[in-house]
């Protein structure tokens, strides 16, 4: 299985002493030891993610994989919106800096169909991408979402790299000329801000822009969000000796108290910004995921 099929199969967040009693109660080889715990680690920039999970034996991976066959419809779609808000921070946080790119709203005055929409997009890309070109820039790259407004005018969000004033970018959204069905808009363009968390809350409101499209049924058939072909993908990699079962003992009986030094340890050059440990009513074992950033000199 995959290192995020195991988050549709783990979801029991454990209170109280719940973990030590569950612990105590396992009686599984995955917790004696015989089998271990496998480690994804995704790297995203200054971003890194670890995920641990247990190496199923062949009884409880056809148990899993039955539990992720019965899943019903309603909940197979809300892990599917949540993996792709996830794989969205990730692609921000691979391609894009805060303080040096930008992030574009292009709004409308008027109601646009999604065709129109579209080709009014396309032709500001390519503007962009002439200038950049031009001027010597490296090649545009960039990450979209269309959403709506209170008076639920669509405008698109845009998130793109820096190189260009913000100005000049904000001139070339243009929608034809007076004659064009649609009056123009206004663009307005910001700095990308790290608040401490990098770019998760970008990714955030840009899928909350269009989740506010698809709760109304509009936009059917639109994915959540686009970006370019040379966008760069996260680098993942597996190991199945990085993480002992001592430690995902350990620090599933006390992680508050041992995290940020097993982690950190582990990863040096990190620091630990959030993580949790959850059970499941499905099959045996923890599944702990950690996310860190890399520490600015």
């Amino acid at each position: 299985m995959a290192g995020w099929e195991y988050e549709d199969l783990f979801d029991v967040l454990p209170a109280g002493g719940l973990m030590s009693e569950f612990w105590k109660r396992q009686a599984t080889e995955t917790l004696r030891g015989s089998m271990g715990y496998r480690t994804q680690t995704t790297k995203a920039g200054d971003r890194l993610e670890a995920a641990i999970y247990p190496i199923f034996g062949r009884s409880m991976e056809q148990t899993a994989r039955r539990a992720k066959q019965n899943q019903t419809p309603e909940r197979q779609k809300q892990l599917n919106m949540r993996r792709s808000k996830h794989w969205l921070i990730l692609m921000l946080e691979t391609n894009f800096r805060a303080e040096e790119d930008i992030h574009v709203t292009l709004t409308y005055q008027d109601e646009p169909d999604l065709e129109r929409l579209q080709k009014d997009l396309r032709n500001f890309f390519g503007r962009i991408r002439r200038l950049r070109e031009k001027r010597g820039l490296p090649e545009l790259k960039y990450i979209y979402a269309i959403g709506h407004d209170k008076d639920q005018r669509p405008h698109i969000h845009v998130v793109m790299n820096g190189g260009i004033d913000r100005d000049e970018l904000e001139k070339n959204w243009k929608k034809g000329n007076s004659r064009a069905k649609y009056r123009r808009g206004v663009a307005n363009t910001y700095r990308l801000q790290d608040y401490g968390a990098g770019l998760q809350g970008m990714a955030s409101y840009l899928f909350r822009q269009n989740e506010k499209a698809k709760d109304n049924g509009e936009r059917d058939g639109v994915r959540m969000w686009n970006g370019s072909r040379n966008l760069k993908k996260p680098k993942i990699r597996t190991s199945d000796t990085k993480m002992s079962n001592r430690r995902v003992k350990m620090l599933a009986l006390d992680f508050e108290a041992v995290a940020a030094e097993i982690m950190e340890k582990i990863y040096p050059g990190y620091r630990l910004e959030q993580g949790k440990v959850f059970l499941s009513d499905i099959v045996d074992g923890v599944y702990i995921r950690c996310v860190m950033r890399r520490m600015k000199p």
